[in-house]
């Protein structure tokens, strides 16, 4: 990454004009991670901008965009001066995860409420790739049916089922922020509770249970579909 940090002093009391010019031009600039523009309290007519880019080039390539010449031509008048100017070369820090793509994941829990059971109320997302895996059922990798009328032993072949389509996608189950669970007899669920239990180690999906009357075949008894973001 390549980062940018520097003073601009306006014309006296032009500030916050210039600092609206320089918003509007900055939008939707290909590259750019982070742009902050910031009063200094110290000093009345004296702006910070703190510029997080993916590469230098991109920083460059901006000066060239319609939008940002614009700016420039526009808020040059009201440039009294520029101040200290520092290249820096960022290493990290909270807000750029989401900015450069990477999965930003908040689970919460919410008061008024009721306490959930290994699962998550609400998750939140931003950023990130989404991944959907289809609704797996008790089919081992050669289409054969595992556990014939054994609960426990088709959640388990389910599970297992998941973590093979989660890792073809680059995921596993701390990357899970959504389970949907399908079952035929709902009075059984602490069976599924109890397995699920050594699949979601870490972090909890928020989660839904739905009693149905069959699945694809009168033999499948449980059928899960989730959602990761990484």
């Amino acid at each position: 990454m390549y980062g940018l940090i520097g003073k601009i002093v306006t014309t006296p009391g032009n500030r916050d004009a210039f600092a609206a010019i320089l918003g509007e031009g900055v939008a939707d600039m290909p590259g750019c991670l982070s742009y902050v523009i910031a009063r200094d309290p110290r000093e009345a007519d004296s702006l910070w901008i703190t510029e997080v880019w993916d590469s230098a080039d991109s920083h460059l390539a901006s000066l060239k965009l319609p939008s940002v010449q614009a700016a420039i031509a526009k808020g040059r008048p009201m440039i009294a001066s520029f101040g200290d100017r520092v290249e820096t070369a960022p290493i990290g820090g909270h807000g750029l995860a989401a900015a450069q793509g990477a999965a930003v994941v908040e689970r919460m829990n919410p008061a008024g409420l009721a306490p959930p059971t290994a699962y998550s109320h609400v998750v939140s997302v931003r950023g990130g790739r989404t991944i959907y895996i289809a609704g797996q059922i008790a089919l081992d990798a050669q289409g054969s049916l595992v556990g014939a009328g054994d609960l426990a032993a088709q959640t388990r072949q389910v599970f297992d089922n998941l973590a093979v389509a989660l890792k073809a996608a680059g995921a596993t189950f701390n990357d899970v922020v959504k389970a949907n669970y399908y079952l035929r007899d709902a009075s059984q669920v602490a069976v599924i509770r109890e397995i699920r239990a050594n699949y979601f180690t870490g972090a909890l999906p928020a989660s839904t249970l739905v009693e149905v009357p069959r699945l694809a075949r009168p033999e499948f008894l449980i059928e899960i579909e989730v959602v990761a973001v990484v």
